[in-house]
Formats: structure tokens, C-alpha cells, sequence
């Protein structure tokens, strides 16, 4: 059976994070509890004992002693994680009440943690663990287990990453499909009654469905065939709803009436190109409803349909489907030394390509198979005698199993260190043709303790890149997307992939689909995609994750708020992730503070969500919160946790102004919004002086708030060494949908000179850091930009909006080499100039790509255009 194994492969970074955090126990540590110490050494030598046959119990786990040997340990380990944890919270938590004051010492004692009471029950607890431990190691004995070598960790791997995912120019074999495709695109059969064909394409996962339907839909002649070209990715749903929404644009929760009608607007007697992906409906009913509304398309419209059911094509089809095959063994190797050797070259030597040739054999033609051996095979560097240990040993028991395709996939997972295992399996709590953002996938994993710690002072984040970059290589991802700078922002996951992330995960990780019995006390990862609520607490869960999976944002099928029963997660006392985006939620419970292991919190679009507790900053391992477009929110609480990293606040429309201390939070890399109150009591500018570690973008607001006191900003110097920010924008005005007052086109106005004089004080100070790649000023009122502009030697983008008084721009600007965009919206002075300037000026920023002046603001063009 292909899950015979995956016990002790999750098992060895179970292992490894609980001995990292015995080895980091500090002498703080040592004193909550007496005899600490003396425990925690033998409870080291014993995990180290049954880390070393852990493999061994994996090639044994189809004995069913073995299988429960594994599963108890696994239960065990956990409970040593947690433990070990409560105790180092409980010395942040002595840390953050600080001092000496005999207050303080007095509330210590009197309180529920009281040293001596708590110390106790944290030492007997400690104790029965190390009892279970050692009696778990005793067996291991009995078992005949044995002692193997420790596993080599894959390190990460920068040259071809671009080879992890298939490329529109990369794809290889599929030129007389392409060819057929198009041309029944290109000439339609006139003798189809209807003005609409439907051509599917049918074949198995991993073929390169879709990959070929996308060489197609990119073709220029297909692009300049059709008026209209449409891509809407179906998966397990059929709605026509959410097709027709997704074919006109619509994000709105409009209608079906007003939906139908808007489709047929669009397509009515214009010749499109409409793909369907991943069909899997096979109820000719639903076909037939959406069928009327997309029939009314011009003469030679297409629809492309792909699927791996014979049935969907029969229901759908009024072409004869083009039914995909595998690639010939020529075309094979071809792809196989494209993914499998360095510049797709193959080697001289002939007897490495014979082994890669039987290798092949056993890929069937499927790319996907094909890709992921090559990618397993360049990725860890293997020699010829590797090879044909491979062959002879790994591979050739995939002739035994079942489903060879799926059993060829799972080699990619065999091959992967534990610690990149827990990072893929973790990936199977969302739903299929989910689109991760690397970022947040990044912080999930180092939330459950997925990332270990760096030798070379690397950062948490920056080795969880190293992690998602393997896993990419190993063509574990695909379909990347890339931001303006280059750099991966999204990817999704194969339904083949996902199929494996959810073999691998057995027990410890459920979707909740509204029944209890889904939920096992070995249940430690919970999804849900209906409304998460439980009559009763219930202290038996050890559940670490809960992820609200809610529509729009994740594909559920519940279209209303989600109803979340607080009771039943604030008793997961082990909870380290808590994802609740879309809810109803109108207050968060004080009772939060029992939640000390939290570590990611999303409370992400909850539009009725006023404020937090301040329990919130009881949270001392608290490292991301989520809070964008929560509409409603209106401040946040004061001295919020010092080892909070990420910190989302897009779209926090009601949102007045920054807590105080957030200066203190030097381990800080997001801040999307920097928002200045006029309140003493608030977090002013000088907060920003020590968040160097700030990466991405930051957008800085209410500047004007600034212009009393505008010496404020001069003393600070806030940006200047924020080396890692990509974006800065810089807003004067507080919505970017309301337009400055007008009279400061007047020369005479009052308080104009006053104010220019401020703010250009105030952009003065607040120059970037020469990295910066993006950079947007909005409601400024100075007449000239500060010279520091000129010297963004990496500048790609450059927006000023709303600036009336602006009448130049810098000099320098002639030297940004790498400027790609500038952008002038709404600088009526500044517009006026450059168009009385003669035209030998304009040579000076000619040598920019793509320069846009309009007098409407960014909001207005998104309407005009």
C-alpha cells in the first residue's frame, strides 16, 4: 500500500522539533521547575534513541505492532511539544510583566501562576511524559527495531527554478495536438448548425489538458481571430452562476437575473474563444442551462472543454474530441533530458541515458510523471551508480502497485527531507486548484514550527522561501505567477499532487464538512468550508490548525458569512493557527488570552470586527495577524506583542491611527499601512525609526496631520535604512477616491505657501532607502520634488497624484536608467509646464518605456477606462 510509510516519515520532524526545543532550554527555563534540568537530559537521550530507528520503523510499518508503536509515539511527541512550549510561555509571559515592583511579585503569587502551584503541575507533567517516552523506547527493543543513518537535508538549489513549472515555451511533444486544436479553431466546420462549437479535450491528469489548451488560447493567430477570448478554471463545482460571473468580470454578489443578462450582453453576436477547465460535471441538465446562455455567441465561437471524463465530453461535445494520449517514447526522453540534465543537454555518457531510458519506460508518456522523475533526479545531483540504484531498487517496485502514475508522484514525496514533507502535506488542508500565495504559505509553515532555524543568521522567512523553492523544483507546484519585480508571488498545485498531499496526511489532518465523527483525538490540522460550529467544548481535541475556508476568497460552496462558535476554539488550548476570514464576527472574546500558543491569526475580512481585546498582546508567541478589509475596525490595541512579524492592514477603511509601541516590534517584516493619528496617545512617525526589517510594501498616510510639527519627521529619519522595502507610497490625503480641494491651484490661497513649505520639509525626510522599486506621492503640496528622487538608482515605477502645486519634476530623473513607468495624475501645474516646454526637453525622460499625464485621478481612469 502506498500509505504504509507515511507515519514514520511525518514522525522524523515531529522528532526533530522536539529535540530542537529541549536543546534551546535557557536557564530561565530550568527554573520554572525543580529538577528540570536532570529531566530534560534524559528525555534527550531517549528521543535521540527512537530518532534513530524511526526509519527502520517505517520499513516495518505494515506489521501492525510497529504501526501502533509509531502512532503512539507520534501522540507522545506532541504532547512533549506542547508542554515544552507552556513552559517557555511561561517565562515570556514573567519577562512581559518586568520590573521588580513587589506589585508585580504579589500578582505573581496570588495569581494562577503562581511558581510554586504551577511549577509543580508543569514538573508532574513533565515527568509522565518522560515515563511514556522511556516505556515507548523500551519497545523499540522488543520490535527488533534498528539504529539508521541519519537523512541528508537537499539544500536549496538556485539554477534552472524556472524548469519547476512548464513554461508556454517549454512544452514539449504536443505540436501535432496543438496544430489539430487550432485548426479547428481557426476553420470551423460550416455545416454546425449552431453558431457555437464545443470541442473538448479529454484524457487523464498529468496528460497536459490543460497545458494545451493554453498554447491555444496564447496562439497570436488565435488571439487575432477572436473578439472576445474567456478562461474560466470549473474544478468540482458546476454553477453556472460563478461560470457566467467569472466569464463577465463579476465579483459582485449581484443577481443571477442581472448576471444572465450581462453574459448574454457580452457574447451576444461576437465570435469568442471560451475555455472551460477542468470539467468534472457530468448532469447534461446544468450542461444545458449554462448552454442557453452561451449559444448566442457569434458565428464561430469556440468553446474548449477539458476533462478526464468521457462522460462530460459525450454531455458537452458538438465536436469530436480530441482524446490526449501519452507521448511517444522519443518525445519522452526529450522531456526527460529537458527536466533531468543541466541546459536539457544529454550527457555523453551512454550508459546513464540507458538507465534514464528504462526509467522513462515506466512514466506511461504522462509529462507529469515524466517532470517529476527529472525534476527528483537533477535535484539531488545523482551519478550514474545512483541511477541504477534508483532504477533497480526505488522504481522497480512501482510495477506492484496499482496505479503506476500515482506511485511514480510519490517518489517525489519519499525523496523529500521531513522537514519539506510536513511543509507538502500541510498544503492538503485547501481545496483543489487552490491558489496559494507564497507568503502566507510561508508564514503558515513557520507558525506550526515547519522551518528550522538557519546556521547562517538567514531569517525564519528567507529559509521558508529555501523550502517553497525545493518543493517547486521538485514540480510539486506549478502554474507560478510572478509580481512586477520578478519575483513568485502565487502558485497552484496538480489535482494529481493534491490527491498525494491527502494520502500522505492519514489522521492527523480532516476537512470538516459539519459532522463530529470527521474529528478524531489524533486529529491535529482542521479545514472547514461550512459554518465551524460544535454544541459543546471539548478538551479532548489536541487540534494545533483550524482554517475557515470561506467563500469567495477559497472556493466554498456556502455563499453566507460563516457562524463561528468561539466556546469550541477558544478550548483548543494547543492551537498555534486560526484562520477565520468572511465570518460574522462582531467581537473577539477576552477569553482569547488562553489561546499562549497562537502563532498565526487571520481575521481577515470580517467587515463587522470593531476593535480587538487588548488580551490580544497576552498572545507572547503571536508572529502574523491578518486584519485587511476588516471595514469596521477602528483601532488596535496598545503594546501589541514584540514578536509579532507580519502585520496586514489593507483596507481598514475606519482605522484611525497606529497603537503606541509599535517601534518596539524590531522583528516587524510587514506592515502594509502606516497610519498617522492627530492623538498623543497615538504611535507617531518616530514609531517607523527601528522597523528595518520592514520588506515589501508600505503605504504611509494622513501626512498632513504631519505639517504643525513637520521637525518631527527631520529628527526621525524613518525610512533612509529600510534596505528591504520594494513599495512606498506616501499619502497626503486620506481616500484616494476624493480629490484635494482645488483652490490650491491658487497662488494667493491661504495657508498655501505655509503648507508647501511643510510638506516639502516632509518629503525631504522621508527619503527611502536607494532600493526601493516603487514609489508613489499623493496629495503632496510642495512645488518640487526633494533631489533624493533623482538618486532611486533602482526605481522602476514612479506615481505622483493629487499634487497641484508640483511644478517640476527632479533633474535627476534624466539618470534613472531604471526607471520603467511614470505616471502623472492630477498635477495641473506640472501638466501645464511640459506642455509649453519645447520639445528638446523631452529627450530627458524619453528614455522611459511608459509615461502617462491625465488630469483624473488613478480611481477616475479605472472608470474612463
Amino acid at each position: 500500500m502506498l500509505v504504509q510509510n507515511f507515519i514514520w516519515q511525518r514522525m522524523e520532524a515531529i522528532v526533530r522539533i522536539v529535540l530542537q526545543n529541549l536543546n534551546s532550554f535557557s536557564q530561565e527555563e530550568f527554573g520554572i521547575i525543580w529538577n528540570l534540568k536532570d529531566d530534560i537530559q534524559r528525555m534527550k537521550r531517549t528521543v535521540s534513541a527512537i530518532k534513530a530507528v524511526c526509519q527502520d520503523a517505517g520499513a516495518k510499518a505494515n506489521n501492525l505492532q510497529v504501526s501502533n508503536w509509531l502512532e503512539e509515539l507520534k501522540d507522545v511527541l506532541y504532547d512533549a511539544d506542547d508542554l515544552l512550549e507552556d513552559i517557555s510561555i511561561k517565562v515570556l509571559e514573567r519577562k512581559a510583566m518586568g520590573g521588580n515592583s513587589l506589585l508585580r511579585e504579589v500578582k505573581i503569587f496570588f495569581s494562577h501562576s503562581n511558581k510554586i502551584v504551577y511549577g509543580f503541575k508543569l514538573g508532574h507533567e513533565m515527568k509522565e511524559i518522560r515515563k511514556r517516552l522511556e516505556d515507548i523506547a523500551k519497545n523499540k527493543t522488543t520490535l527488533q527495531l534498528t539504529d539508521c543513518p541519519r537523512e541528508t537535508p537537499i539544500g536549496c538549489t538556485e539554477q534552472r527554478q524556472t524548469y519547476s513549472f512548464v513554461r508556454k515555451d517549454e512544452v514539449i511533444g504536443r505540436e501535432e495536438e496543438k496544430k489539430l486544436l487550432t485548426s479547428y479553431l481557426l476553420h470551423p466546420d460550416a455545416s454546425v448548425a449552431d453558431n457555437v462549437c464545443v470541442v473538448p479535450i479529454v484524457g487523464i491528469g498529468g496528460l497536459g489538458k490543460t497545458t494545451l489548451a493554453q498554447l491555444v488560447y496564447n496562439d497570436n493567430a488565435v488571439q487575432r481571430y477572436f473578439e472576445e477570448k474567456l478562461w474560466v478554471c470549473v474544478s468540482d463545482e458546476f454553477d453556472i452562476k460563478k461560470i457566467a460571473q467569472k466569464m463577465i468580470g463579476d465579483d459582485k454578489n449581484s443577481e443571477i437575473e442581472q448576471v444572465q443578462q450581462d453574459l448574454r450582453n457580452k457574447i451576444q453576436g461576437r465570435k469568442y474563444l471560451l475555455v472551460l477547465d477542468d470539467v468534472w460535471n457530468e448532469d447534461r441538465e446544468l450542461w444545458l442551462k449554462l448552454k442557453s446562455l452561451v449559444m448566442e455567441g457569434g458565428k464561430g465561437s469556440i468553446i474548449i472543454v477539458t476533462t478526464r471524463s468521457r462522460t462530460v465530453a459525450k454531455i458537452m461535445a458538438t465536436h469530436p474530441p480530441i482524446f490526449l494520449k501519452g507521448l511517444d517514447l522519443e518525445r519522452s526522453l526529450k522531456l526527460f533530458s529537458h527536466v533531468a540534465f543541466d541546459g536539457g543537454k544529454e550527457p555523453n555518457d551512454r550508459e546513464l541515458l540507458a538507465i534514464g531510458r528504462d526509467i522513462v519506460k515506466k512514466c506511461a508518456g504522462v509529462p507529469l510523471a515524466i517532470r517529476t522523475i527529472g525534476s527528483l533526479l537533477y535535484s539531488r545531483n545523482l551519478g550514474r551508480s545512483d541511477w541504477l540504484y534508483f532504477k533497480e531498487v526505488e522504481f522497480s517496485q512501482i510495477d506492484l502497485q496499482k496505479d503506476k502514475i500515482f506511485a511514480i508522484l510519490k517518489l517525489s514525496y519519499d525523496h523529500l527531507p521531513s522537514f519539506l514533507k510536513q511543509c507538502f502535506a500541510y498544503c492538503s488542508l485547501f481545496p483543489k486548484g487552490f491558489e496559494f500565495d507564497k507568503k502566507t504559505l510561508i508564514q503558515l509553515w513557520l507558525a506550526e514550527g515547519f522551518i528550522r532555524p538557519s546556521n547562517d543568521n538567514r531569517c525564519e522567512e528567507d529559509v521558508g522561501h529555501e523550502y517553497f523553492m525545493n518543493l517547486l523544483l521538485m514540480s510539486l507546484f506549478q502554474e507560478v505567477t510572478t509580481d512586477d519585480y520578478g519575483d513568485i508571488s502565487t502558485c497552484k498545485m496538480h489535482d494529481l499532487i493534491h490527491d498525494l498531499a491527502q494520502l500522505v496526511v492519514g489522521k492527523e489532518y480532516a476537512i470538516f464538512e459539519g459532522k463530529k465523527e470527521n474529528l478524531g483525538n489524533r486529529t491535529r490540522y482542521l479545514s472547514s468550508r461550512t459554518s465551524l460550529h460544535f454544541a459543546k467544548t471539548s478538551s479532548s481535541y489536541k487540534l494545533r490548525t483550524v482554517i475557515v475556508l470561506q467563500q469567495p476568497l477559497y472556493g466554498s460552496k456556502n455563499l453566507d458569512p460563516l457562524h463561528v462558535h468561539f466556546p469550541f476554539l477558544l478550548s483548543l488550548k494547543c492551537l498555534r493557527v486560526l484562520t477565520i476570514c468572511g465570518s460574522d464576527i462582531i467581537k473577539i472574546p477576552k477569553s482569547i488570552r488562553e489561546l499562549k500558543h497562537l502563532r498565526y491569526l487571520d481575521l481577515s475580512r470580517n467587515h463587522f470586527l470593531v476593535n480587538l481585546p487588548p488580551d490580544v498582546t497576552s498572545l507572547h508567541n503571536l508572529q502574523t495577524l491578518k486584519l485587511s478589509r476588516c471595514l469596521k475596525l477602528k483601532e488596535l490595541p496598545s503594546d501589541i506583542n514584540k514578536s509579532l512579524r507580519h502585520l496586514e492592514l489593507n483596507e481598514c477603511e475606519e482605522l484611525t491611527c497606529m497603537p503606541c509601541g509599535l517601534g518596539q516590534l524590531t522583528h516587524l517584516q510587514t506592515l502594509t499601512h502606516f497610519l498617522l493619528g492627530h492623538k498623543n496617545e497615538n504611535g507617531d512617525i518616530s514609531e517607523l525609526s527601528g522597523l528595518n526589517s520592514l520588506k515589501g510594501k508600505l503605504v504611509i498616510k494622513w501626512l498632513d496631520s504631519l505639517r504643525d510639527n513637520a521637525e518631527e519627521v527631520e529628527s526621525a529619519k524613518v525610512l533612509l535604512e529600510k534596505k528591504h522595502l520594494q513599495e512606498l507610497e506616501l499619502w497626503w490625503w486620506h481616500d484616494e477616491n476624493v480629490e484635494p480641494p482645488l483652490q490650491w491651484e491658487d497662488p494667493i490661497a491661504e495657508g498655501r505657501i505655509l503648507f508647501q513649505k511643510s510638506d516639502e520639509k516632509i518629503l525631504q525626510c522621508l527619503q527611502p532607502h536607494h532600493s526601493i522599486k516603487r514609489l508613489v506621492i499623493n496629495g503632496y503640496c510642495g512645488e518640487s520634488l526633494p533631489d533624493w528622487v533623482g538618486n532611486l538608482s533602482s526605481l522602476l515605477s514612479l506615481e505622483i497624484s493629487n499634487c497641484s502645486g508640483l511644478k517640476s519634476l527632479p533633474e535627476g530623473i534624466c539618470k534613472l536608467k531604471s526607471l520603467q513607468q511614470l505616471c502623472v495624475y492630477n498635477c495641473s501645474l506640472l501638466e501645464r509646464r511640459y506642455r509649453r516646454i519645447s520639445g528638446e526637453d523631452w529627450p530627458k525622460i524619453a528614455h522611459i518605456p511608459k509615461v502617462m499625464v491625465s488630469a483624473y485621478t488613478p480611481s477616475a481612469l479605472k472608470y474612463i477606462n
